[in-house]
């Protein structure tokens, strides 16, 4: 006679699987709220499980190809021409030509110290039909610099698919701790209007025609 249990214990074991799967699953997913939507570009914002500070989602299409994407990406210096709250970005360190180590400024409304950060920059192409785009702080990589708050945790990661020849999908999320004396919900109140300003100047940016014919050996299209 079958022993029951030789079925009993490895279903079992596949239903605790599927069941700590589904769970983790739903916890690593955060609790999405759309708080703008307006010129293609959608804004949605999260509690993050260890910050008072919201995580951030934008989603939008640009006219543009992943190689021209990346090309006004790794233009470092031309940030503050369409980043938000911009003052100056730099380059630190090339580590090879998909990733590279940068510091910029950023001014903050009054009465808050203005920011800066370092971000490690990473850009990876899967297959063609995606491009991902991480970056993770780097806080001790530059000398702090006195009236200037040092951003030491954030992270971010951009999922680019191609829709057409030259139209691309974006899904950009970021989280992230201001640090020092910034109350939460002064910070919260410009999580909405800084990306959605970045990606209405992003759109824009991209299609100058120093990107125009962009190529990349790490990028096919």
């Amino acid at each position: 006679m079958p022993n029951p249990s030789r079925y009993i214990y490895p279903s079992m074991l596949a239903a605790t699987i599927l069941f700590v799967a589904l769970s983790i699953s739903a916890i690593a997913q955060p609790d999405w709220h759309l708080k703008r939507d307006e010129d293609g570009i959608k804004v949605f914002t999260a509690d993050s499980d260890n910050s008072d500070f919201k995580c951030i989602k934008v989603e939008c299409t640009v006219k543009a190809t992943q190689s021209q994407l990346v090309a006004l990406l790794i233009d470092i210096s031309r940030q503050p021409a369409w980043v938000y709250g911009s003052r100056s970005a730099e380059i630190v360190k090339t580590v090879k030509s998909n990733e590279f180590i940068f510091h910029s400024e950023v001014e903050v409304p009054w009465p808050c110290a203005d920011r800066d950060y370092v971000a490690h920059i990473t850009i990876n192409q899967p297959s063609p039909q995606l491009l991902v785009i991480e970056s993770h702080s780097e806080p001790d990589m530059v000398p702090a610099k006195n009236g200037i708050v040092r951003v030491k945790k954030s992270s971010a990661r951009w999922d680019v698919t191609p829709v057409s020849k030259d139209l691309l999908k974006i899904v950009y999320t970021v989280s992230f701790d201001p640090a020092g004396s910034v109350p939460a919900w002064l910070t919260n109140l410009f999580v909405t209007k800084g990306p959605f300003l970045t990606f209405k100047k992003l759109k824009e940016n991209v299609a100058l025609s120093a990107y125009q014919n962009a190529h990349f050996d790490f990028i096919k299209e």
